[in-house]
């Protein structure tokens, strides 16, 4: 079946490409100027589509491309038969299939004209409008998935370096007011073991403790970050991973800190021989040493990267339920 495509909306509309099976089988389009019918259109990809006669009629099909091919407001994912009259959007280019020989409708000359404009102006309104809702919809899509996929990439650098970062400092000293007590023991204790044999430090690193959970949190996340770059479409499935991933770890340590919260309450109730509190003890033997905790980076970065890796599978959600609505 011999046909006409015509290129009615977008840069270089007015262009028309013959479509004869007895001459030519198949035809690409696309930005690169080695395509049959090249797509001045910065939405468009490389080698975006094709449109290939199967021996009874004529059907487009999608190469991969980054927004998609549309036939009549709807993305085509696998090979779709085309008829006569059916608009083939491509970015912010729309193609329309025409039987050979037919010509654009031009005006009529005469009394005619003047009735006939009316008409078509509001149609070429309720034909446009929709392209451009669907255009619009399709780059607040891939806008949120870029800016999703950019904030998981984050997220994967912070995990992966706060696992093997110090995650916490503990020192320990020797209370000022105890030195003058024993000033001369402390004396000749540090000219046989060193000056520093009373002030202790200690340094917990990620691999210790939750350091683990974050490491192969941010593996998970980088292989979902790749396949989900190479089989984008509409699944939700990593902003998925991303968010209860995220969760569960945020979880996990939430709960681990109330644990240690309760151990702390029930240490201070407890009591020892004669009513004495154990919070006595502790609080007595605090005045001889000075014992400080203090956050290292590693703690911060982990964090960071816990509560970014759960803003990326929002804004993956936000992506795919996007891609969704403008099918």
């Amino acid at each position: 079946m011999k046909a006409k495509l015509i290129l009615q909306e977008g840069p270089g509309a007015g262009r028309s490409y013959s479509l004869d099976p007895s001459k030519q089988l198949l035809l690409s389009l696309g930005r690169s100027g080695d395509c049959n019918v090249v797509l001045q259109d910065h939405r468009a990809s490389r080698y975006h589509a094709d449109i290939r006669w199967t021996g009874e009629r004529w059907e487009v099909s999608d190469r991969g491309s980054t927004n998609g091919t549309y036939v009549n407001g709807m993305r085509v994912h696998q090979p779709y038969d085309l008829r006569l009259g059916d608009r083939i959007t491509i970015g912010e280019t729309t193609l329309v299939m025409r039987e050979w020989g037919t010509l654009p409708p031009s005006p009529i000359p005469g009394p005619q004209r003047e009735p006939a404009t009316p008409k078509a102006q509001p149609h070429a309104r309720r034909v446009a409008a929709p392209g451009r809702a669907r255009q619009t919809a399709s780059g607040g899509a891939t806008a949120t998935f870029w800016l999703a996929q950019g904030l998981v990439l984050v997220a994967i650098v912070c995990l992966a370096s706060g696992a093997f970062l110090p995650w916490l400092e503990v020192s320990g000293s020797l209370s000022s007011e105890m030195q003058p007590l024993i000033q001369g023991i402390t004396d000749i204790v540090s000219s046989i073991l060193g000056p520093d044999f009373l002030f202790v430090t200690q340094q917990i690193s990620g691999m210790q403790g939750y350091g683990k959970l974050t490491l192969g949190l941010a593996v998970v996340a980088t292989i979902m970050l790749v396949v989900d770059l190479f089989f984008y479409r509409k699944s939700v499935v990593a902003g998925i991973v991303y968010l209860l991933s995220g969760l569960l770890a945020l979880g996990a340590m939430a709960a681990e800190l109330k644990n240690l919260l309760d151990i702390y309450n029930q240490v201070q109730s407890a009591s020892l021989l004669f009513g004495i509190k154990l919070s006595q003890v502790v609080e007595f033997f605090d005045n001889f040493v000075n014992l400080e905790v203090t956050p290292l980076p590693g703690l911060y970065l982990t964090g960071a990267g816990l509560l970014v890796l759960v803003l990326g599978g929002i804004g993956r959600l936000v992506a795919a339920l996007l891609d969704r609505s403008r099918a």
